[in-house]
């Protein structure tokens, strides 16, 4: 059978079921915090609720408020279970206290490389682990499918290549593990959301941005800053969708089928988007005079022992969670098959990709 051709069938006569049955458009609130030109907001909401617009004939559509203008960052999972928005985007780290199983899964990928496969593997432990699901349970919500930036590095208004150089830096920080390198390096961490960074370098009150590098363009990054060290530092991971559960389970059959098919190919759609804009950044930044330095040794040596020290002292670390390490474990385990399964297709295909994540992933949503 031809899968793609299967699923491009589906949706046709989804498309049919749902446009008949409508009495009316039904229109739903979407909140993310991120500027509209970030991969995330162009595939995981703009272009994946347009289809959904389109395959519903426009009686399912979804109001999409952008750069916390409905919903700030810190507050997404609190007005998601107060009704305030129907879905939105949730990143952990922010709210540790909240969602301490969520910030934990995050700091676990500090060492990761293949962020594809992140995504994937933080999108199936929050489909089937009893604990992740009763997390998001509390706060009346549903956890659709993840996301995973590109590798972080540095980006700074000065050059730095060593330790010495890092001391007494303000450093912008999202999450422990990069608010723990920052202060083993002398550092202040300063932990604010990406859209407040921008003006922090230009305020002075920041001298570095720890981000991954297509902030360059997205966030304008490339105004404020002139030197990059391109050290790995790890990927973060979140939530591309939450759905206020009432909302979920408010839609039909039909429509959440569509959702998931539709949210797959997002999904794929925003991770390769990421990997294209690596490129596209550092070239641009070189083009504006930005210098791409490499870590001297004894940097890139003492990133590489706090990596190393971190993961180790996570598990003895996680507080209100409880069995840590099976949680650890499953995640390194999910990921590991993630990267097999994903070496089968061509990853740069997002609808080979989807294919895949329907099949292996979106199955098991709502089990």
């Amino acid at each position: 059978m031809n899968t793609k051709v299967s699923y491009t069938s589906l949706a046709a006569a989804l498309a049919v079921t749902l446009a008949a049955g409508a009495a009316s458009a039904d229109t739903y609130q979407a909140s993310i915090y991120l500027p509209s030109n970030y991969p995330q907001a162009v595939n995981a909401y703009a272009g994946m609720f347009d289809r959904v617009r389109e395959a519903t004939g426009g009686n399912m559509d979804f109001e999409i408020h952008y750069g916390g203008s409905l919903l700030p960052a810190k507050t997404t999972i609190n007005g998601l279970r107060d009704g305030v928005a129907d879905v939105g985007f949730v990143y952990p780290s922010y709210t540790p206290a909240e969602l301490p199983i969520q910030a934990f899964l995050n700091s676990a990928s500090f060492l990761a490389d293949d962020s594809l496969a992140v995504a994937l593997a933080y999108s199936e432990i929050n489909f089937t682990n009893p604990a992740a699901l009763a997390e998001w349970d509390r706060f009346d919500a549903v956890f659709t499918g993840a996301f995973s930036t590109p590798v972080y590095n540095m980006m700074c208004n000065t050059p730095l290549t060593t330790p010495a150089e890092a001391q007494g830096k303000r450093m912008r920080t999202a999450g422990a593990a990069f608010t723990g390198l920052s202060d083993s390096l002398g550092a202040t961490a300063v932990s604010v959301p990406i859209g407040d960074a921008y003006s922090g370098m230009q305020r002075g009150s920041l001298d570095c941005i720890l981000a991954d590098p297509t902030n360059l363009m997205t966030a304008s990054f490339n105004e404020v800053v002139t030197d990059i060290t391109v050290v790995p530092l790890g990927v973060v991971t979140g939530a591309n969708w939450v759905f206020n559960k009432d909302s979920w389970e408010g839609f039909s059959d039909e429509e959440r089928a569509l959702l998931k098919d539709e949210m797959a190919l997002g999904l794929a759609k925003t991770q390769l988007e990421f990997d294209r804009s690596v490129g596209e950044s550092f070239d641009d930044a070189k083009s504006r005079g930005i210098v791409l330095h490499e870590a001297g040794p004894e940097l890139a040596t003492h990133i590489d022992g706090f990596k190393a020290e971190f993961i180790a002292g996570l598990v003895d670390g996680a507080e209100n969670i409880e069995d840590a390490q099976a949680i650890f474990d499953e995640y390194a385990r999910l990921q590991t098959e993630w990267s097999e399964r994903l070496a089968t297709v061509d990853r740069s295909d997002a609808e080979a990709v989807a294919v895949l994540i329907r099949e292996h992933l979106m199955s098991k949503l709502g089990q």
